[in-house]
């Protein structure tokens, strides 16, 4: 069982053409909710989250960098990545 959703977050668009990284996003993301999977895309900087019953935990991008960001078993895979998303989302 599980469900995917296609999301476009205004702010996250604007942090990227303001030179910020969809991968604050993503790290994010990844630190904080139970996903399966991301696929990060070009337009809008939309992306798709998918949750499953056994999660993969990996996220993948066709924007640059393109490929995998990080899935199990990647050094990057565990710990905190806050530093990456900390001024996307201005936490305090």
């Amino acid at each position: 069982m599980g469900a995917t959703a296609c999301i476009v977050i205004p702010r996250l668009t604007d942090h990227c053409e303001q030179g910020g990284d969809w991968q604050a996003m993503a790290w994010w993301i990844h630190d904080k909710l139970p996903y399966s999977t991301l696929w990060f895309f070009p337009k809008l900087i939309a992306f798709n989250i998918q949750w499953r019953e056994e999660p993969e935990r990996r996220i993948d991008s066709y924007i640059a960098p393109r490929g995998c960001l990080t899935h199990a078993g990647m050094i990057n895979h565990t710990g905190d990545h806050s530093d990456v998303y900390r001024e996307l989302c201005d936490e305090r």
